[in-house]
């Protein structure tokens, strides 16, 4: 897939990442983002919250004007207002998980369901009682910091260095202050207290060929409020999140089934990648254009060939030890994110996609425990 580009903006610039800073410290002018990651998150997104949805999404250089900028083909995705808008919502949320596991190295993302959003018994992500917006998209995490994060997109036209943010990003930083992430410190409906965490606005405004329009990303860092977490408490907090993370990504995969003990392997096919890939064995599924297809490598092979494009027909799956390590109930560690060749791509979560040639099929394995 291409690498494409578009205007960087970032507020304050100090929240730019590292790798990617100017002499100075400054941010860069273009961000550039590989389709083949958003393709990844893209899937990760919809297995974790719309695991029996098509996963149609991921497939995303048809949409594309050719060349290097990520400029969407005449107006953009969809017909009128409010399937653009639609659109705009569901890519603008592909782009900001993207744009946070590749240039924030956030392994990790929990999707906040509900106005109370329970971690566990000892720890929730909660509206402030006079907070009027929607609860935020996502607590994210990486090993020794947590966030709450919002993802926008926009179809809309409008300038980005503008005399104020545009409206978009004051609707995500307000949808972050309006939460508060707290601990349970005892029995009783009064005895949380509130801890401050990382937060993250980031909006993806649409480039189009017709009219012709920029693309632009724009990130923002707002406060939370509360007492800094201290590094036991973000420790267990970012174990809570990567557990979460594995266990919805598995659950859509169908590598885990729920029973009386507890979350348990069923069927699923394996692969590997070849003897340049460090990461072993990876269980998941044969994903398409058509959605998820119940087939081997073997049929998938053969469907892969039938089409005009090939490269199309991709094995998504989870490394075997990311699982390993959920089942036995230890501490989940991030892998090293990587590519292998044009259309392959492993997250640092241990999520892998790639073309379907590009496997070795090593069977299914039905282990229960």
């Amino acid at each position: 897939m291409t690498v494409r580009r578009q205007r960087y903006v970032v507020i304050p610039p100090s929240a730019c990442p590292l790798a990617i800073q100017l002499p100075g410290g400054h941010p860069p002018a273009e961000i550039e983002l590989d389709m083949a990651d958003v393709a990844r998150c893209a899937l990760a997104e919809m297995f974790q919250t719309a695991p029996h949805s098509a996963s149609t999404f991921a497939f995303l250089e048809d949409l594309l004007a050719p060349g290097t900028a990520l400029t969407w083909l005449e107006s953009g995705p969809g017909r009128g207002a409010e399937m653009r808008r639609s659109f705009s919502g569901m890519f603008g949320r592909f782009f900001a998980r993207a744009y946070l596991q590749v240039h924030h190295d956030y392994s990790w993302f929990s999707a906040i369901d509900g106005n109370s959003f329970h971690l566990s018994p000892s720890w929730r992500v909660t509206r402030k009682p006079d907070a009027k917006t929607e609860m935020p998209d996502w607590v994210c995490a990486r090993p020794g910091e947590l966030a709450i994060a919002e993802a926008k997109g926009s179809h809309q036209s409008g300038n980005a260095l503008g005399v104020t943010h545009p409206g978009p990003i004051k609707t995500a930083a307000g949808q972050i202050e309006g939460v508060v992430v707290q601990k349970r410190l005892g029995a009783g409906r009064f005895n949380w207290t509130n801890k401050k965490v990382k937060g993250w606005a980031v909006m993806s405004r649409w480039g189009l060929t017709s009219p012709p329009r920029a693309p632009y990303l724009f990130a923002l860092d707002p406060d939370t409020d509360g007492e800094p977490l201290q590094p036991a408490e973000a420790e267990e907090l970012v174990e809570l999140v990567a557990r979460g993370h594995v266990e919805q990504l598995a659950s859509g995969l169908g590598l885990l089934k729920a029973s009386e003990q507890g979350f348990i392997r069923t069927t699923r096919l394996r692969v590997r990648l070849g003897d340049d890939d460090p990461g072993g064995v990876y269980a998941g599924v044969v994903v398409s254009p058509f959605g998820v297809l119940n087939i081997d490598v073997a049929a998938a092979r053969q469907v892969a060939a039938l089409l005009p494009d090939p490269e199309v027909v991709q094995f998504l799956g989870l490394e075997e030890r990311v699982l390993d390590d959920y089942l036995a109930g230890g501490p989940i560690s991030p892998v090293k994110r990587r590519a292998l060749g044009e259309r392959t791509t492993i997250g640092n979560d241990g999520l892998m996609l790639a073309s379907i040639k590009q496997t070795v099929e090593l069977g299914t394995d039905s282990a229960t425990s």
